[in-house]
Order: C-alpha cells, then sequence, then structure tokens
C-alpha cells in the first residue's frame, strides 16, 4: 500500500471502528515508514523468548523470582502446586494472598519490559519489605517455565478480578512485538485479593528434590521460626506477619516450614507450668532413641529446695526446636541452609498477647543467658542462640510483666527473673538429657562416663529395641487383665475402647523396636563401604607397583614390531598390542599420580580445569574405542571449587563415566555421546555430565542414589558382551557421600536437547582467603 492509501484507511477506522486499536496501531506503524526524516527502534516478538532464556538460566531460580513477587506484593503466604510434572508438559499453578494487581498495575508493569516500577519504590507498600525480585524478570520466568500463562489477579477493593491468557508461542515468530495482543477480561474474583499464575505446557520435568530447591533458593525471603498467633495491633505500626511458602506435587506436600526446616530438628522441646505451678518439660518428635518415652519432668524453682513452684508464670509456654550441627543428625542439604540462617534468626524469641517483645531473641540478644552458658562450659551439649528456633509466649490471663515506657523489653521484676529461670532450666535439663542419650558427656565433672558409654553402639540399640518389645509386652498385659476384670463388671463400650487404644500403643512400641532392628542394616552398608576403601588401598598399591613392569613391556614390543615382516597378521596384532598397552599405560599414570597425592592429606582449592581435563585426556583412548564422542563445555576461568582431594574429583568423574558409558551401550545406539559442562553460578562451581544413553526411568530416578542399587549385572552373571560393565550399586551413593561432605549437591536434572541424562554437581566455590591462602 502506498502513503496515501495507509491514510485512507487509517481516517476510516478512526471514523467507523474507533475501538480497533490493534488496526490502528498497525496503520499508524505502517505509515511511519514513510518518514524519511527520522528512524525509529524496532523490537522483534523473538526478543521475549530469548530474553526468558538468557536471563533466566534454571528452572528453579524462574520460579524462586515468581516466589520473590509474591513476597514483594506483601503475600503471608505462597503455594505452589505441580501438577503431572513427571514428564514434560505439566502444569504449576502458583498461588498468593498478596495485594493483587490493578489494571493498571498489570498494564504498566507487569506487561511492561524494564518496569522501572520497583526502582521507584524499593519497598512494599504495607509491611515496608525490602523488594526481594529482581527487576522486571518476573515475567520471563514464566516464559522460562512454559508456553502458556493464565494471570487471574483482585485488589482487596475491587468488585471482579483481572484475566490475561499469554501464548508465548506468539513471540517466537517473526514480526513486531507491539503487534502481539493479549486479551484481558474482567471475571468474578477467585478470593478477597492475590494472584494466581498458571504457567501450563512445562518445557522440563520435576523431581521432588527440584521442588525443595525452589524452597532453599528463596529461603532469603523466609522467616524460619515459630511465630505465635499474631492480633491486629492497633496503632499506626503496622508489624509484618512473615512469609512462608509450601511446595506441593500433584496436591502433595512436598516442601513446606515443616518439612525443610523443623522436621530435621533433633528434637522438639517444650516448657509448661502446671496449674499448680510447677515447671516442667518434654521432649517430642526426636530422632533418638529413648528420648521420646519420657514425658512431664518436673524440675524446681530452686535446686536447693525441691519442689518450689513459681509464683508468676500462670499461662507461661515455650517451644523450641533444637538443632546440632556438623555431627551428620541433618541432611547435608537442609544442615547449610539452617545453618546459614541461624545467626539472624536462631534464639528464643518472646511474645506476650500474641505480639513479639523486643529486643529477645534478636540476634547477639542472649536473654536467657545461652551463649554465657556454652562458654562458662559446665554444661558440655551444645545449647547457644543459634542451635534453636522458638519462643516463649505469655498468655493474656498474665498480668505479672511490665514494659517499659519505650515499648522496648520488660522490667527486670520478679516475674522476669522467674521467666529466664523457667526457660534456661527447659532447655539445658532437654539438652542435657538428649546428650545422654546419644552417648555424650554431659558436664565437666560428670564421673565413669567412660565407662559407661564404652559399649558397642549396635548392641546398645539392640538392647534398646528389645526393652521397648518388654514395655510393649507389659502394656499389652496389663491391658487384658484390665479387660478380663471390667468384662465381668459388664463394662460400656467407652472402657472397651480405651483397652483397644492401650493395645495399639503396645504395637507402636513394637514397630519402634523393629525400626530399630531394620536400622541395624544399614550397618553392614558401612562395613561395605569399609571393605571397599580397604580394596582402594590394595588397588592403590598394585598400580604404584605394576608401573616398574611398563618399560620392559614397551621395549619387548617394540622389539616384536621390528622384527616381524610387515605383511604378517603377527605385525598387525603386534601394532594392536602396542596400542592397548599405551592405553593401559595412560590409565596406570593417571590412577598412580592420582593415588600418590594422597599421600598428602591437605586439601587445598581445585580448578575445575585441573581434574576434567587429566581426566577427559585418560580416557580418549576408551572414548574413541566405543566409538563415543565427548566434548567440554567449560565457561569462565578461575573456576576453583572449595579446598577438596584432586583423588577425589578423580573417583566422581569416573564413576560417571562408567555409568554413562553402560547407559550408551545399553541404548545400543552407534553414535555415543557425552558432555561435560563446568562453570560458575550464584557463588558455586557446577559441573554436569550429560550423556545420550537410554536415561533414568521415572521409577528410578529416587533410587539411584542408594547404596546397593544397580541396573548392571552382578560379577559371574552372564554379560552378552566383554564390554558389559559389572557393578555394585555404590558408585553413585559413594559421589553423593563426597560431594554432600563439602556441603555441595548431585541431582538427576533435565538433559539439554539430543540427550537423555544430566548429572549436575553444585560444589562450594573457594573463598577468597583459601585463594590468598594458596597465592592462586
Amino acid at each position: 500500500m502506498d502513503e496515501k492509501s495507509i491514510r485512507n484507511e487509517l481516517s476510516k477506522i478512526l471514523v467507523d471502528d474507533p475501538t480497533n486499536y490493534s488496526k490502528i496501531l498497525e496503520l499508524s506503524s505502517k505509515l511511519s515508514s514513510f518518514d524519511n526524516e527520522n528512524v525509529r527502534f524496532s523490537v522483534d516478538a523473538s526478543v521475549i523468548d530469548r530474553l526468558g532464556t538468557e536471563l533466566v538460566a534454571r528452572h528453579e531460580t524462574a520460579v524462586s523470582e515468581l516466589i520473590k513477587n509474591s513476597y514483594d506484593a506483601d503475600a503471608k503466604s505462597a503455594s505452589l502446586n505441580f501438577l503431572n510434572v513427571n514428564s514434560i508438559g505439566g502444569t504449576l499453578i502458583i498461588d498468593d494472598n498478596g495485594n493483587g494487581m490493578t489494571r493498571d498495575q498489570l498494564v504498566n508493569g507487569f506487561m511492561k519490559i524494564s518496569s522501572t516500577s520497583k526502582i521507584h519504590e524499593p519497598e512494599s507498600p504495607i509491611y515496608k519489605r525490602k523488594r526481594a525480585g529482581k527487576k522486571g524478570i518476573g515475567r520471563f520466568s514464566t516464559q522460562r517455565l512454559g508456553n502458556k500463562l493464565t494471570i487471574i489477579t483482585q485488589t482487596e477493593n475491587s468488585d471482579f478480578a483481572l484475566k490475561v491468557i499469554v501464548d508465548w508461542e506468539k513471540y517466537k515468530r517473526d514480526g513486531d512485538l507491539i503487534f502481539i495482543t493479549n486479551k484481558i477480561q474482567e471475571v468474578p474474583k477467585t478470593k478477597d485479593k492475590g494472584t494466581s499464575l498458571i504457567i501450563e505446557e512445562l518445557r522440563e520435568w520435576w523431581s521432588d528434590s527440584m521442588i525443595k530447591r525452589v524452597y532453599r533458593y528463596a529461603i532469603d525471603i523466609l522467616q524460619p521460626f515459630p511465630l505465635a498467633e499474631i492480633v491486629t495491633q492497633e496503632s499506626d505500626e503496622i508489624k509484618d506477619p512473615g512469609f512462608e511458602i509450601t511446595c506441593l506435587k500433584d496436591g502433595f506436600e512436598i516442601a513446606d516450614q515443616q518439612s525443610m526446616f523443623f522436621k530435621h530438628a533433633v528434637a522438639e522441646i517444650e516448657g509448661h507450668i502446671d496449674e499448680n505451678g510447677k515447671g516442667y518439660w518434654d521432649i517430642k518428635n526426636s530422632h533418638l532413641p529413648n528420648v521420646n518415652t519420657l514425658s512431664h519432668q518436673y524440675f524446681s524453682k530452686d535446686d536447693k529446695i525441691p519442689d518450689l513452684k513459681y509464683e508468676y508464670l500462670k499461662d507461661v509456654k515455650l517451644k523450641a526446636y533444637y538443632y546440632i550441627f556438623n555431627v551428620g543428625l541433618i541432611p547435608k542439604q537442609s544442615e547449610s541452609y539452617i545453618r546459614s540462617i541461624s545467626d539472624e534468626f536462631g534464639g528464643i524469641r518472646l511474645y506476650r498477647n500474641g505480639f513479639r517483645v523486643l529486643p529477645y531473641g534478636e540476634p547477639q540478644n542472649d536473654w536467657l543467658g545461652l551463649d554465657e552458658s556454652v562458654r562458662k562450659r559446665k554444661i558440655l551439649a551444645v545449647h547457644g542462640n543459634n542451635n534453636f528456633f522458638g519462643f516463649v509466649e505469655i498468655g493474656g490471663q498474665n498480668n505479672n510483666f511490665d514494659e517499659l515506657s519505650s515499648r522496648e523489653g520488660l522490667f527486670r521484676n520478679d516475674a522476669y527473673d522467674e521467666l529466664t529461670n523457667f526457660a534456661y532450666k527447659v532447655i539445658s535439663s532437654a539438652v542435657t538429657r538428649i546428650a545422654s542419650s546419644r552417648g555424650i558427656k554431659v558436664t565437666t565433672d560428670q564421673k565413669d562416663w567412660d565407662k559407661q558409654y564404652s559399649r558397642n553402639p549396635k548392641d546398645t540399640i539392640l538392647d534398646t529395641a528389645d526393652e521397648l518389645d518388654k514395655i510393649a509386652d507389659e502394656l499389652e498385659a496389663l491391658e487384658n487383665e484390665k479387660s478380663y476384670k471390667e468384662s465381668n463388671k459388664n463394662e460400656s463400650n467407652d472402657k472397651n475402647k480405651e483397652h483397644s487404644k492401650g493395645k495399639e500403643r503396645a504395637e507402636e512400641f513394637r514397630e519402634k523396636a523393629q525400626q530399630l532392628r531394620q536400622a541395624i542394616e544399614s550397618i553392614d552398608e558401612l562395613n561395605m563401604i569399609r571393605v571397599l576403601a580397604g580394596l582402594g588401598l590394595i588397588i592403590g598399591e598394585f598400580t604404584h607397583e605394576i608401573t616398574n613392569y611398563l618399560g620392559a613391556f614397551d621395549i619387548d614390543i617394540q622389539y616384536i614390531i621390528d622384527n616381524i615382516d610387515k605383511s604378517q597378521e603377527e605385525y598387525r596384532r603386534a601394532i594392536r598390542l602396542k596400542s592397548t598397552f599405551d592405553s593401559f599405560q595412560v590409565y596406570t599414570s593417571y590412577f598412580d599420580e592420582t593415588i600418590s597425592q594422597n599421600v598428602n592429606q591437605e586439601l587445598r582449592p581445585i580448578e575445575i580445569r585441573d581434574v576434567i581435563k587429566p581426566f577427559v585426556k585418560t580416557i580418549s583412548p576408551d572414548t574413541e574405542r566405543c566409538n563415543i564422542n565427548l566434548e567440554l563445555d567449560i565457561e569462565g576461568y578461575e573456576l576453583f571449587t572449595c579446598k577438596m582431594h584432586t583423588s577425589e574429583w578423580a573417583s566422581i568423574l569416573f564413576n560417571l563415566y562408567s555409568n554413562s558409558k553402560k547407559a550408551i551401550k545399553r541404548a545400543n545406539i552407534s553414535n555415543g555421546k557425552i558432555l561435560i559442562k563446568a562453570g560458575k553460578e550464584n557463588g558455586n562451581i557446577f559441573v554436569e555430565f550429560i550423556d545420550n544413553g537410554d536415561g533414568i526411568p521415572l521409577e528410578n530416578r529416587d533410587k539411584i542414589f542408594n547404596a546397593f542399587f544397580t541396573t548392571s549385572s552382578p560379577k559371574g552373571h552372564k554379560s552378552s558382551s566383554t564390554d558389559d560393565l559389572t557393578g555394585t550399586g555404590l558408585g553413585l551413593k559413594i559421589v553423593k557421600d563426597i560431594i554432600e561432605s563439602y556441603n555441595g549437591e548431585i541431582s538427576l536434572e533435565n538433559a539439554p536437547d539430543g540427550f537423555k541424562t544430566n548429572f549436575r554437581i553444585i560444589i562450594p566455590i573457594a573463598t577468597k582467603e583459601e585463594i590468598e591462602e594458596y597465592e592462586i
């Protein structure tokens, strides 16, 4: 169309169809192309697709950014429900109870690329939260995750909700971004306020571990400590009630505060004052045997005066989650992030009538004297503030406490002294009992401790199981006796129900005893690992000794080659023998050097190239023989890990290579491919080991890191070829243990196009101090 035709059509549209904004925009854009004196930027629609991929590299990061948007919207909670995500094409629904978006906020905020709203408004409107989300990354996160997005949002003052459906496939086509439209509708409200994001046709599958990782990625915006109920406060200051996340998979909870924080506590400690003013403590949900059998352990206000009651502590209760770090009681990944927030959020907070009382429980506030007690070392069990997430609550019927005029704390009166006395005794008594059950020396003056705890741990566990069985027998016998007596008295059905509960309790004790006996089986696993460790020493010695004979092999093989007619079959066999021994010598030298480095027990930062490249060189004859193409993709420089052993990386890489090699052989493909990627991400070093083998079936994804789980034929079973590799089922278990010992993580991830399996390793990066120490 020429310029005149466009002008005429535009004039006609403005008169006949003035609300056809898409057509008006299209004609106006065409008309501007005749402007020969000025030039304008235009944006290709595919920029959305590229930005989604480049700004948000990983799908866990994408989801965590969307959670942060809920936090920025003053939401108290957000739920994430992953539906049908065991394979590509599922759905993710993110639902929050935040402020929601008005039409203007939706159009000029969410739908506007490079919005500056978070620059102009660095704090949330109600709770004054510092903005957590990256500027403008949320919309690209949704595009990174799936092909289709539905937004439903409503504010508290609106009479309806706004709904927008975005088909991201439109943005992959050629064309100007400005011409792609997304219809906005007014629909009935689904709740009082908040936003729901429905992301369909997900581009990747999600495992439970990936979903848990989303939770950990968003950890910096959570308030992971128990909160008493928050009551609306009649004042100008509005208190932030906190923010919680719940992650579900097909409606079942995968990650929340309970599963990610509190279930990893060694025990829950509770303290109460009974109706007679006596203090007592309980330990609940402990991971340790024998501890949970205790209940209502009473204590006196004064240790020298038995049964001295508390006078001022009516309606006072304490609850604390107790954590012991660096002793193997918490899974490594969970321990690292729980420990990382314990300095800021750890401790025992104080609430009164539902309101937080400051500064009790703030960082560096030791109002119960726990840190001071640790320094004095009278009680040896760990019990500093950062070992607890908990609170003391003063009920509404207790008027014995007076606040300071500044409302920052309480007067140091008799009630306050009783409160600190009670809370400290609950904590110290409980941790002392827990330490005793672990066989830990409790106090510096404890006598006969060595003798008391020198028993075989296996025998101790078995004795505990026997004791539980004995309790169950006694309980059942008692219930049977009561049942017999009361049946002769024609007692009611209510009594019979009580006896039934008693028998159920006896069965619970028997079940616990059985669980303890089953736990003994894990000791056999440890014994097997010790055997393998000893075997490793033998292999190391063998590798070192065999190098003495390799020179003779070289000389003799070369002599045969030099003295045989090149036309004979024997010559070709000799050449092949030399090639085989050359490969063998490379392997031997690599292992000998790696094992020799273990003589020096010092750990040091390792540049990831320094372990990957020698490994690739070593296995190159084998990859060539197996027709496997191995590629490297290492991004960036100075990729130094935390302090490790070089030999540990040899174990990691060879185990992963062995698995890939077997997977490629099982796939029966002629062009095997392995890709090793490495780089730096979020303060960590990552390594990905990727292959195009037969993949890992869904039913095995959660088993592959279990000890003794293997899909390989055991040694001695008939196999189809001499190249079939046997397996013990301990390879990935050992790799996982190595990586987690450095607070790292290994997981099965989505593989890029053309591949089937992707093992991703995350390992902490070397600190600045480590870099300076080793002058690297």
